[in-house]
């Protein structure tokens, strides 16, 4: 299993729930963002210098990330045969390893507000809500799934 092309699965089924039109640009844009966010609490933790990027480089990284993204995910309708290749699979609907994205989000949340020093109400509400709109997606698909054997 590749994580990544089934981090971008899980993603897209729980985006698709509520974003009917354009959710696999939504999928690759939270995905994009997490990237960026980890990345910068990475470059923060080794004390690189900032402000050296710039406010063109802050504009820019999170751009080059969704840039590469597409490229990986939505170029030739690439995503198409991961929804495909998930679907049918063991892995569709996976409590273990959708608890593992979602922990890995709630991570990248609360890491970059820690090295921010920032106070841990921020990091545990965006948490929360994550963790909501996860469960929300999941039983969601659970209910569409069972509804589906039923016909």
């Amino acid at each position: 299993m590749n994580f990544y092309d089934y981090y971008f699965y899980r993603m897209y089924k729980s985006t698709n729930i509520t974003n009917k039109s354009i959710p696999e640009w939504s999928t690759i844009i939270a995905i994009s963002i997490l990237f960026a966010i980890n990345l910068f609490s990475i470059l923060i933790s080794c004390e690189y210098p900032i402000e050296s990027i710039g406010e063109e480089g802050f504009g820019a990284i999170p751009l080059i990330i969704v840039a590469l993204n597409y490229f990986y995910f939505l170029f030739n309708k690439r995503y198409l045969k991961i929804i495909d290749k998930y679907k049918g699979s063991k892995y569709n609907s996976n409590l273990f390893h959708d608890t593992i994205i979602v922990t890995y989000a709630c991570l990248s949340i609360f890491i970059i507000f820690r090295v921010l020093n920032a106070d841990y109400i921020y990091p545990i509400g965006l948490s929360l809500f994550i963790i909501a709109t996860s469960l929300f997606g999941y039983i969601k698909s659970k209910s569409l799934n069972n509804k589906d054997s039923d016909l």
